[in-house]
């Protein structure tokens, strides 16, 4: 469990970790949570009302890795796509906020296989700014206004050039990571 590089993403500085080794057990297995509601029948329409059913599922992985040195590493994770068995050879990235006790995996190599995988929600989450409570009244504020002055409009279409704005910084802090993440891949790949 070593880190290999700091990266400073925006204001934000992220430790990244790698642990290598061969995969000693791995387990697969998927949850599906089932909701519902609806049906019945509407007295003032005279009419039944529609059932109406969904589902998600997910699908988890959770899988041990010893290294040469017989330290071990249990890692899980969901919806991460893996493709991995006993025996193979996998690298483990992670990025943890400076501060942090804990972080996020954000890819696994697999030497075996020579496969990438990159967790793309956590790279976004590490990397992402946060809305502010000040843009969600200033939301407010201008709903009131649309409805009671109609200058509302105004302050919607700055709330939108200021998100549209925070988004392309998003996807600029997040390209940042992911060009350390692939520096790290490619260090892991010629160990």
């Amino acid at each position: 469990m070593a880190l290999i590089r700091s990266v400073t993403v925006g204001e934000r500085i992220i430790d990244l970790h790698k642990f290598s080794g061969e995969v000693v057990e791995e387990k697969k297995w998927s949850t599906t949570q089932v909701s519902g509601g609806g049906g019945g029948y509407n007295a003032g329409s005279g009419q039944r009302n529609p059932v109406t059913i969904a589902s998600v599922s997910q699908t988890h992985d959770q899988f041990f890795l010893k290294n040469a040195g017989g330290q071990e590493m249990a890692v899980e994770m969901t919806d991460a796509g893996l493709a991995l068995r006993k025996g193979h050879r996998v690298t483990v990235f992670w990025g943890i906020l400076q501060g942090e006790k804990s972080g996020l995996y954000v890819a696994i190599y697999n030497h075996a296989t020579n496969s990438i995988t990159k967790i793309e929600p956590a790279i976004e989450s590490l990397t992402a700014k946060r809305t502010s409570g000040l843009v969600l009244v200033a939301w407010i504020v201008c709903i009131f206004g649309i409805c009671l002055y109609g200058l509302g409009i105004i302050g919607i279409v700055a709330l939108l050039i200021g998100g549209s704005k925070r988004k392309r910084r998003n996807k600029e802090l997040a390209d940042t990571l992911r060009a350390a993440v692939d520096g790290a891949i490619a260090e892991a790949k010629s160990d």
